[in-house]
């Protein structure tokens, strides 16, 4: 794999001095660890859930001490059901510790900051939809004032250090990103063109949020939504800066086309899949002080086959985790812009609370749902459909499993420990 670095805007420069050390060498991970799981009622009870309990296509969170979050769209309540999240510590405990009212629907993915406290939108509420914060110390969740910023519906809401909240805002007309305080009062980062006229963006992608309260995402600035797009950081200010642009925009740009959908961490270093404009391959890049840096190329006769149209995750340390395709079928990478490794996959044996287990499905469909997830030690969160070892016609639906990284040496001498 060709590994080429490319120069880009120096706006990363400050975050990326904040970001934890390298790793010496890429951390190895334990075998993954089931945390919960959902089946069909005909099938059997689940794990660490209300029997008759279900999600689909979700994404689980997990933090630095290794504590695991994940929506539950469906939980029985009474003659009816509603939303709810899971906590846990990350050691295969853990159960639903949130309600949301009776009928009300949960989003298919939320975010936690390191002090237990997770957000999420609902919808369909008795006149209270919108951002809730759940906070794992009260075991309650909050409606989350967004005045001045009242929209239609929220997307996206992220939380970090300070108990900020981004988010992006729906309105009639357009989008906007904002967010929001500890202490309420929100800010509009940047509104695209169907709300203000004078906004050079004509359309606003999915965005993420990190520790400085700025909102990283993929912008349009061209009619077409596509011919011309960039992926900017946007201060509470309004102020902004590049990240990256495709050729449209920069003639010199390595880059066709991006994904719709980016990663942030903590500190700011940034991580998303794209198409090069020179072979029209996929690849994943991260974008880190000052440099582009290839994680992963697709290569069909090589180890990376296709990359999934799921965003990938990143921590301070520089390590990026994404979906793809190998030889075998599905699976989730880590790279560190050096080497790769393979933490889980299609045909994986795996422990679970039935017994040996299997990563499969008696079909070609999907084996993950919705986006891995990585932590500052390296630990990643992820979903799979499970089958027992051998007998893929035999259905134990679907787990949410913590793959924690082994004794890990960083470029500095520091060994940290595996819990």
């Amino acid at each position: 794999m060709t590994r080429t670095n490319l120069t880009v805007s120096l706006a990363f420069a400050a975050a990326a001095a904040l970001a934890a050390p390298a790793f010496a060498q890429l951390p190895v991970h334990a075998p993954p660890q089931l945390q919960a799981r959902t089946n069909l009622l005909i099938n059997d009870n689940g794990y660490n859930l209300p029997p008759g309990s279900s999600f689909n296509s979700i994404s689980a969170d997990i933090d630095d001490a290794g504590r695991v979050a994940f929506p539950v769209q469906v939980v029985p309540n009474g003659t009816s059901s509603s939303g709810g999240v899971w906590f846990g510590p990350g050691d295969g405990t853990g159960s639903v510790t949130f309600l949301a009212p009776q009928d009300a629907l949960i989003s298919s993915s939320l975010r936690m900051n390191n002090d237990g406290l997770v957000v999420f939108t609902l919808v369909e509420t008795p006149a209270a939809d919108g951002i809730y914060r759940y906070d794992h110390g009260l075991q309650n969740a909050v409606r989350v004032s967004t005045s001045p910023v009242f929209a239609n519906s929220y997307g996206s809401p992220g939380i970090n250090a300070a108990a900020q909240i981004g988010f992006q805002a729906n309105f009639a007309s357009g989008r906007a990103y904002a967010s929001v305080p500890a202490a309420g009062g929100a800010s509009v980062h940047v509104t695209d063109a169907a709300l203000d006229p004078g906004s050079s963006y004509t359309f606003l992608y999915t965005p993420s949020f990190d520790d400085a309260r700025e909102i990283v995402a993929k912008v349009a600035t061209s009619a077409d939504f596509t011919s011309n797009t960039e992926i900017r950081r946007f201060a509470v200010d309004g102020s902004s800066t590049r990240v990256a642009a495709n050729r449209g925009t920069d003639g010199a740009s390595p880059i066709r086309q991006f994904d719709n959908s980016v990663a942030v961490s903590d500190s700011g270093r940034v991580a998303f899949i794209a198409t090069r404009a020179d072979d029209s391959r996929r690849a994943v890049y991260r974008a880190d002080g000052a440099t582009l840096t290839p994680i992963a190329v697709v290569d069909p006769a090589g180890t990376i086959r296709e990359l999934e149209f799921f965003a990938p995750t990143i921590n301070d340390a520089g390590l990026v985790a994404f979906r793809a395709r190998d030889a075998n079928g599905q699976a989730i990478y880590v790279g560190d812009g050096t080497t790769l490794q393979r933490v889980a996959g299609k045909g994986d044996a795996v422990a679970t609370d039935l017994g040996a287990g299997q990563i499969g499905q008696n079909n070609n469909d999907s084996v993950f749902s919705g986006a891995p997830m990585l932590n500052n030690r390296g630990d990643l969160v992820f979903i799979a459909t499970l089958h027992p070892f051998g007998q893929n016609q035999v259905e134990w639906g679907t787990g949410v499993f913590v793959a924690k990284v082994a004794d890990q040496l960083f470029a500095d001498g520091f060994e940290q420990q595996a819990r």
